[in-house]
């Protein structure tokens, strides 16, 4: 199962975060990088991360930059909003060209062994439609602002198409924080 959380990488004093599916497997985490996006640079040389389990609307906070009220466990960065922060060391990493709809594009597989954990005291918030739906505009996101992700003219047509769906039920059901975020990227990828 693919769990979506916020990853927080250190590279030359600066901080870094991004959503990323991870595998948590016992005391191991796997995660699938593309390249071009910082987290694959920064954890191309640095050897620790940490694995933030946030509120949804975090995880699309994520995507867009790279502020936010950072903690440190032994150097490692974590994030102040989380409800736990899982702290990693790179026991491995491998590399592979993949192809699929989104074309032929360079991942880097990390393997990290768990080396602490935190529970901060934040209390969860009730879920929201407008929470999953911005999960999944952060995705497509991801996906479309990645310059090095080559992505075929039909898939790039439905993504566009989901995204829009998206926001228009945001528009709907969700805060004025979702709807700011999600306008953010529709803007972002022009649109809006």
């Amino acid at each position: 199962m693919i769990n979506e959380v916020v990853v927080a990488t250190r590279k030359n004093s600066k901080d870094n975060k991004a959503p990323i599916g991870v595998y948590f497997k016992d005391k191991k985490v796997i995660m699938h990088l593309f390249y071009g996006s910082h987290t694959y640079e920064n954890l191309l040389t640095e050897d620790y991360f940490s694995v933030n389990v946030v509120p949804p609307i975090e995880i699309a906070k994520a995507v867009l930059d790279d502020n936010d009220e950072y903690l440190y466990y032994e150097g490692i960065p974590y994030l102040k909003s989380s409800y736990y922060a899982i702290f990693y060391k790179v026991v491995k990493r491998e590399f592979v060209d993949r192809e699929d709809k989104f074309g032929k594009n360079r991942l880097m597989i990390i393997e990290g062994e768990e080396i602490g954990r935190i529970y901060l005291n934040n209390t969860p918030k009730p879920y929201n439609r407008a929470d999953g739906l911005l999960v999944e505009m952060a995705v497509i996101y991801s996906r479309l602002s990645n310059k090095n992700i080559n992505i075929d003219e039909n898939s790039k047509k439905e993504m566009i198409e989901d995204i829009k769906k998206y926001f228009s039920i945001i528009k709907k059901v969700g805060s004025r924080e979702h709807k700011q975020l999600a306008e953010t990227m529709l803007r972002n990828l022009n649109l809006l």
